[in-house]
């Protein structure tokens, strides 16, 4: 406990580092944050060590939120919630990352989608995407746009659209022209999620107007395997 209390965590890949192998929430100090932040760890896909940034289950959370609530992040890690673009800023500043996100249809089918290379730039670039190396069985192509887009919202217009995506689709995302996908898009139950353009979209999975029932947005240092105590 007492190395614990003289390193802190930074992530969930320190997290299980330390020992604790246990999927649920912990505490991580993100370099240049005030504050501590509560996370949702998941360490059982893929080898554990996975920080969640965004997890959709039930649609009893809200998001259709404006600038300042993505920014710094709403809802409780141990359900739905978005841990705030500024957080994923910080965090992806500190070392680099690899995401990973996991999805379900109504089906139960489930299906991931993985980039070897994730970060995003800070508020005064509009949190721009910067992805690099998509695999996975959520598609052959990749639902997020590759090149950098900038993040939106439904008072922040950033997209490349001569609509608003934020307020067509719903929620705040990296929208291109709107683009193939919206995982913080309006959550529709099972029978009322077909023809849905606003709903929670993974295009190279389900379509352009399928709405998932679940997804989870993780992020892990690309050096983990090597990290792993063997």
């Amino acid at each position: 406990a007492e190395l614990a209390s003289e390193k802190p965590f930074r992530d969930c890949a320190d997290v299980y580092q330390a020992g604790f192998n246990k999927s649920g929430i912990y505490t991580i100090y993100i370099n240049n944050m005030p504050e501590p932040k509560k996370v949702f760890c998941n360490m059982d896909v893929n080898g554990g060590g996975w920080t969640v940034i965004q997890h959709r289950e039930d649609g009893s959370l809200d998001f259709q939120r404006g600038w300042k609530e993505y920014k710094m992040g709403f809802g409780n890690p141990s359900g739905e919630y978005w841990l705030g673009n500024e957080f994923i800023f910080a965090i992806t500043s500190q070392r680099q990352y690899m995401l990973r996100i996991e999805l379900m249809d109504w089906e139960g089918n489930r299906a991931y989608s993985q980039y070897d290379r994730f970060h995003i730039g800070n508020e005064k670039q509009n949190y721009r995407l910067y992805l690099k190396g998509h695999t996975g069985t959520a598609g052959k192509q990749s639902s997020l746009i590759l090149h950098g887009a900038d993040f939106s919202t439904k008072d922040a217009d950033n997209d490349n659209c001569m609509c608003k995506c934020a307020l067509m689709l719903t929620g705040g995302w990296w929208f291109d022209a709107c683009g193939p996908s919206n995982l913080n898009g309006m959550f529709y139950t099972a029978g009322q999620n077909h023809g849905k353009l606003n709903g929670i979209k993974w295009h190279y999975f389900k379509g352009p107007s399928y709405s998932l029932r679940s997804t989870t947005m993780m992020i892990r240092p690309l050096d983990f395997g090597s990290l792993v105590p063997r």
